[in-house]
């Protein structure tokens, strides 16, 4: 039994299920596995569920499993996500969070977090935590002393009515310290803490723009700066405006148009040459 993700989820989607997405939120449909490596599958054996807006599957006859979300583009994140100029300290969100261990969140937000290698020890260390109506992602800024510090969160809503993000912060960035010269840009904080974990410096624009406050974090303390933004067109055009702006006073500043870091696994982050 193997449980597929990413490319390899959709190719079985693709090649087995017509008509997969179309189904709707939290519907169930049967689909004719006729890839399966156990024989041919005539009985509607394949079982094809959406949650959360991702694919979930299983077959009855080989036992294959798989999860299967389709890229969000900055864009459509653009599109639901609110941004809220008001800090939210650290005390305010243990008193509006309901639960703080991973094993507790609903399957929502384990399936959300799972996909991208998120477990109980990553989400306790950078602050995740659940509300009652979405995950919690800590914004980290930087206090008098120089130490990383939460200046707010943005929180990712399970559904229903309203945006899927609402980004609580004065802050319009979220900065954590490595030891290194090099600093990656990254557009969403999940992508943020992973980099982190893997033992890189990163600097989350919360979109596409570089704030005041961001620029100098880059230009003051680093030698070197990746643009590792969304591969569609606003994540091109972004990288192609803050090129120009930080050319001349970053040197070696680079982009990489790829996977985002969330989908790659930590050990590739960590050996990772930039």
């Amino acid at each position: 039994m193997t449980t597929h993700y990413g490319r390899q989820a959709l190719e079985i989607l693709t090649s087995n299920c017509d008509g997969w997405e179309d189904i709707d939120e939290g519907d169930q449909l049967k689909f004719n596995h006729s890839t399966c490596h156990a024989g041919e599958d005539t009985k509607e054996r394949l079982y094809v569920k959406k949650i959360d807006g991702a694919f979930l599957f299983h077959c009855h006859n080989c036992g294959d499993s798989g999860f299967y979300r389709p890229r969000a583009t900055y864009t459509r994140i653009k599109e639901s996500t609110e941004v809220r100029n008001e800090r939210m300290s650290r005390m305010d969100m243990v008193k509006a969070a309901t639960t703080e261990d991973f094993e507790d969140f609903k399957i929502e937000g384990q399936l959300w977090l799972t996909q991208y290698g998120f477990d109980d020890e990553m989400c306790h260390a950078y602050g995740i935590a659940e509300c009652d109506t979405g995950l919690m992602l800590p914004v980290y800024g930087i206090n008098l002393g120089g130490g990383c510090v939460t200046t707010g969160c943005q929180v990712r809503n399970y559904g229903g009515k309203g945006p899927k993000y609402v980004t609580y912060s004065d802050c319009h960035y979220s900065y954590l310290h490595a030891d290194k010269d090099c600093i990656v840009l990254t557009e969403d904080l999940l992508s943020s803490y992973k980099l982190h974990w893997a033992g890189w410096p990163t600097l989350c624009l919360l979109g596409t723009k570089l704030a005041l406050g961001a620029q100098r974090i880059v230009t003051e303390k680093y030698k070197r700066a990746i643009l590792w933004l969304d591969d569609d067109a606003a994540g091109h055009d972004a990288a192609l405006k803050l090129l120009r702006e930080l050319s001349p006073v970053v040197p070696g500043l680079t982009a990489i148009f790829n996977k985002q870091p969330k989908e790659i696994d930590i050990e590739t982050l960590q050996t990772m040459e930039l």
